[in-house]
């Protein structure tokens, strides 16, 4: 299926490591039929290297439409991690060339590649050459500035890109200040491919507000602990404190499936701003679920959140 294909708007969540793997996934999709799903971020070293990174290529049916993130540096590691994924049944490969974190840089990953277009290139050329998925990349506005963005997006369309997502800052501002779209508008009334915009995305209502002449927007910080997210808020009403409960419980049963019981209760921790808000003392509800240290107690708190009576939530006691 080409990205054209699609409906518009794009609505994606966005790639996050540690985030988006396919417990989550699963929850979103059961809250949000159209949404496309990508990936966390993965190293393309990793997946040829290591059976447990592999496991990050495992999802469930329903996820589709579904789509691999990877990083790294070398095409030909590229080409084989592609027919890897193609066999997998997994819809494209999105190439990560904005990752501004250290580690990732310095190994000439992510970000670095805004600086190495040879090289992004040749990574696109060898992955279309080696299997028939779509192909993305997800970048940034530039190294310092956005001068060199048009010419970087048009490049790696003639290379073989079938769509672009832009995150509205530059290696050097990372995640701090606010991200800025107007240089996405104006690339994408260079390009044929379809262009993504991403970055402060609160929810779904302010993405449409953002898109303006672009495809679609891709949400990832907000959507963290957050699957309703993506819903349209003038049709649907915001979940109670008793639905996101549920909600949070069957996604802890879904990571359960591919975590070990203490490595589950770590992780989940990472959702529980968004899962455990809105009510009275809710931070201290949350510290105590970040230091139980066993999956009964851990549940047995979730599900007290269900009975919590509604005149002490902060949203109707107002």
């Amino acid at each position: 299926m080409a990205w054209s294909d699609f409906k518009k708007p794009l609505v994606c969540l966005a790639p996050m490591d540690g985030i988006t793997n396919t417990a989550y996934r699963q929850i979103v999709r059961r809250l949000n039929k159209h949404v496309i799903l990508f990936s966390e971020f993965t190293s393309v070293d990793g997946l040829l290297r290591s059976e447990h990174v592999r496991q990050r290529l495992d999802y469930h049916p329903s996820e589709h439409p579904f789509f691999m993130q990877v990083f790294g540096n070398n095409p030909a590691h590229f080409a084989e991690t592609a027919k890897m994924i193609e066999d997998r049944g997994i819809m494209g490969v999105d190439i990560n060339m904005g990752c501004p974190a250290k580690k990732i840089v310095h190994s000439q990953h992510g970000s670095a590649l805004m600086k190495d277009v040879d090289t992004a290139c040749r990574i696109i050329e060898a992955i279309k050459r080696a299997c028939s998925l779509e192909v993305s990349v997800k970048t940034r506005l530039g190294w310092e500035n956005a001068n060199n963005l048009i010419r970087f997006g048009k490049t790696l369309e003639a290379a073989g890109v079938s769509l672009l997502t832009i995150h509205g800052r530059t290696y050097k501002q990372a995640f701090k200040g606010e991200a800025n779209w107007g240089p996405i508008y104006e690339l994408k009334e260079h390009l044929r491919i379809p262009v993504l915009g991403n970055g402060d995305v609160a929810n779904h209502v302010d993405g449409l507000r953002k898109m303006n002449n672009l495809d679609g927007f891709m949400i990832g910080r907000k959507a963290i602990g957050n699957p309703w997210v993506f819903r349209d808020s003038r049709k649907y009403p915001e979940p109670t404190l008793a639905e996101r409960s549920v909600i949070a419980i069957e996604h802890y049963h879904l990571l359960r499936q591919i975590k070990t019981e203490r490595v589950a209760l770590v992780e989940f921790r990472k959702y529980l701003g968004e899962y455990v808000q809105g009510f009275r003392n809710a931070k201290g509800y949350r510290q105590l679920l970040m230091t139980v240290k066993t999956e009964t107690d851990f549940l047995h708190l979730m599900e007290q959140l269900q009975r919590v009576e509604p005149e002490i939530v902060l949203a109707q006691a107002s």
